[in-house]
């Protein structure tokens, strides 16, 4: 089983490297963090921690796009192309097809953020940032949500077209980070129905501000171990209920 899901997730990935859209995407990335350089130089008074912030948020919305857009095309490409029916003839199960694809995207993905974060590095230490564990810990979680959104994507894609796919993960990714904010409003509003609507959001949508440690490093904030191991698991909960229910879908599908 290991086997088979190594060998469709290094396929990906090499798939994926060779798409034009990655690069678009990656140097897309690439000028939002040089960005966040000359932003901070716009402030006389914290420009360090101004570069810092935009850069982790940069690198956030980098990783996202990603997640999102090439996710939303996966399984659909194979499926137009007709390539997943000799992939299926061998002894390849449809639940190690969707295993190997998310760790393809996961392994392209670690990839950019890991080369995104090493030039914020290089453009902080320029201008004196004070690092700390945090920097990595930040990192940990952006990664922790793409895999989620990953997950998130490829399940959309079972069923739903590739710009659907794209609109359905675009809008779960606001409404988990709007989850906190939502919950306010469920408190203080008066209509019984919008309490019903909102819990039912809440508990439908993952909280992705779970995995938001980008201000750490910036405001050198302490983040408890505890706090990122249940983050930890909860990402993996979530993403291991999603590609459980895309597998699910994927098997009864009918590619003929």
């Amino acid at each position: 089983m290991f086997q088979s899901v190594y060998v469709i997730a290094r396929n990906t990935f090499r798939e994926v490297i060779r798409d034009r859209i990655l690069y678009g995407l990656a140097v897309f990335g690439v000028m939002l963090v040089m960005f966040a350089l000359a932003l901070g130089q716009l402030s006389f008074s914290d420009h360090v921690r101004l570069t810092a912030n935009f850069g982790f948020t940069a690198i956030h919305i980098s990783s996202a796009i990603l997640s999102i857009f090439i996710g939303s095309t996966l399984v659909s490409r194979e499926i137009e192309k007709q390539t997943i029916l000799t992939l299926l003839a061998r002894p390849i199960s449809r639940t190690q097809f969707i295993l190997g694809k998310a760790m393809g995207l996961m392994g392209v993905i670690l990839c950019v953020d890991l080369g995104l974060a090493l030039i914020l590095a290089l453009i902080l230490a320029g201008i004196d940032f004070e690092f700390s564990v945090n920097f990595g810990v930040a990192m940990f979680g952006v990664l922790i949500e793409a895999l989620l959104l990953v997950s998130l994507t490829l399940f959309y894609g079972t069923f739903a077209k590739p710009f659907m796919t794209v609109v359905f993960s675009a809008a779960s990714f606001l409404l988990g980070h709007w989850i906190s904010s939502l919950d306010f409003f469920v408190e203080k509003s008066q209509s019984e129905g919008f309490r019903i609507v909102g819990g039912l959001l809440m508990r439908a949508v993952p909280n992705l501000e779970a995995f938001n440690w980008r201000s750490a490093p910036v405001y050198n904030l302490q983040v408890a171990p505890g706090e990122v191991l249940v983050a930890l698991f909860y990402g993996l909960a979530w993403s291991l209920i999603l590609l459980s229910a895309t597998s699910i879908i994927f098997r009864r599908r009918d590619f003929v």
